[in-house]
């Protein structure tokens, strides 16, 4: 496998999924109980000043166990999938213009556990959402062809 190759999987395919899966768990932090503020100060320091200025706007102060945790896994999902973004760059010279719309594919595995987790088929027109995702890969296959 050469070097454009595994920058690819490494820069945009891995990133897609991780980055999806952690867009998910951020919808289920919130309904397992914790604030936004709360959440974002979970994600970590880099965040932190957006944290403290959330906590004066918003009122809610809500954690428990199991919210603070899913929090904290979706933080580790996304920095994961930054670290592999930043990992091809370096180490593979990859091309931004091509991962990021790989990357950008976390969209379909956020609706795909968004439609089985939280049971959103019900509430979403599935004939538009179909036809986003179809063109979400035809749109990606081009990409990674470039």
């Amino acid at each position: 496998m050469n070097a454009q190759t595994l920058g690819i999987i490494i820069g945009g395919l891995l990133p897609g999924l991780l980055f999806g899966v952690s867009n998910v768990l951020v919808k289920l932090a919130s309904s397992k109980g914790i604030s936004l503020p709360v959440y974002v100060l979970v994600t970590g320091a880099a965040v932190m000043c957006v944290g403290v200025v959330l906590l004066f706007i918003m009122p809610e102060r809500q954690i428990s166990f199991s919210s603070g945790f899913t929090a904290f896994s979706g933080a580790v999902l996304w920095a994961s999938g930054m670290s592999c973004i930043v990992f091809a760059l370096q180490r593979y010279n990859a091309s931004i213009s091509v991962l990021t719309p790989l990357f950008n594919m976390n969209t379909l595995v956020a609706v795909v556990l968004g439609l089985w987790l939280f049971a959103e088929w019900k509430t979403v027109s599935m004939p538009q959402l179909l036809l986003g995702s179809v063109m979400i890969t035809a749109g990606a296959a081009l990409v990674a062809k470039a």
